[in-house]
């Protein structure tokens, strides 16, 4: 197949994912991973700066150190002393980013689909995906990183072949919820999801341009993968504008974008205190909002069901505004920037 489209990509990422994983020598990657056991810098651009923040988590938690994701630029400009190890995260293992994330003292580990002599390669294997946005170059390595985590192939069974539940708040249209409890009793089920979100499209104004183009995300560092797939994602196919805020930081006067244009909110839901307190007092603020509720207590697992649900949302983001994930069409400047190799 020369060119996949974006549905052919959507229906081949879960058969990959575990493709993947039967493919994969888990072992030999839980080997090299469980012996990190000083501070390290996790690498990565584009689709694999969401692979460098979840694999950074999972590090920190499970190994129990010092673990900061960073773009590779950064390498150039941070003070490195303290740190031990630096893994590179890249779906090729050959872009510039490599090159400049390698070049110092530290213990490098390179996390690829490919192999790079002179450094500790972490190898997975993965079909080639052909698309513009990357989803299993993007999940593939996540899934890893978290088997590496729990070692629970059930958790990732449960979440790629769950389809998530859509319903509106009723008495408060402009509110789409995302895997919440059918039993509540303020919601609006649709018997067809199909048909609920063709519905969406032509009736509501959750995906049209037309009512805003801007999309702050209301977010945190427990939900910090989810929102940079997020965010690169809307950014780079050119869906609407993201802005993302930290939640507690958006209590410091950050509210006035939204005051002074009228924007759409999504939101990821906690129900905890301060989530309980936003979906009070923003209800009625912004044009639309998206309300995506987390499903597992565990915050490295939910983070995960989060980036897979916001791929979802991005698909149906596209659809409605008749646009190819993987067939984006780009400025003329995507290519000559992504080929720069000077310095930085």
């Amino acid at each position: 197949m020369d060119k996949e489209n974006m549905n052919d990509n959507f229906k081949r990422l879960e058969k990959r994912v575990f493709d993947s994983i039967a493919k994969t020598d888990l072992k030999a990657i839980r080997d090299i991973l469980s012996n990190i056991k000083e501070p390290t810098l996790i690498s990565g651009v584009g689709g694999s700066n969401v692979v460098s923040n979840y694999l950074s988590k999972v590090l920190s938690r499970k190994n129990n150190i010092v673990c900061e994701s960073i773009t590779p630029r950064d390498m150039l400009y941070r003070n490195l002393n303290g740190f031990k190890n630096i893994i590179l995260c890249s779906y090729s293992g050959d872009n510039y980013g490599v090159k400049i994330s390698f070049n110092n003292d530290l213990n490098k580990y390179l996390f690829s689909r490919n192999k790079l002599d002179g450094v500790t390669n972490i190898n997975y294997n993965v079909e080639k995906e052909k698309s513009f946005i990357s989803l299993s170059a993007t999940l593939v390595p996540m899934t890893i990183a978290l088997l590496y985590y729990s070692d629970d192939l059930s958790k990732i069974e449960e979440i790629l072949t769950t389809s998530p539940k859509y319903s509106i708040r009723r008495g408060a249209l402009n509110e789409l919820l995302i895997g919440y409890d059918s039993s509540c009793e303020d919601l609006i089920k649709p018997q067809e999801i199909n048909q609920f979100l063709e519905v969406l499209y032509n009736i509501l104004p959750f995906f049209a341009k037309q009512f805003g183009n801007v999309y702050e995300i209301l977010s945190g560092y427990e939900t910090s993968s989810a929102t940079r797939f997020l965010e690169s994602t809307m950014t780079e196919a050119g869906l609407f504008i993201p802005v993302v805020h930290d939640k507690y930081d958006y209590c410091h006067g950050r509210s006035n974008l939204n005051y002074e244009y009228r924007n759409n909110l999504i939101f990821f839901d906690n129900d905890n205190e301060l989530d309980k307190y936003y979906k009070k007092v923003l209800k009625d603020q912004y044009r639309n909002i998206i309300s995506i509720k987390r499903r597992y207590d565990d915050d490295i697992i939910n983070d995960y069901y989060l980036t897979y649900i916001s791929m979802l949302l991005c698909q149906e983001f596209a659809k409605s505004l008749d646009k190819d994930l993987s067939l984006v069409k780009y400025s003329p400047l995507v290519k000559k920037l992504y080929y720069y190799k000077g310095k930085m």
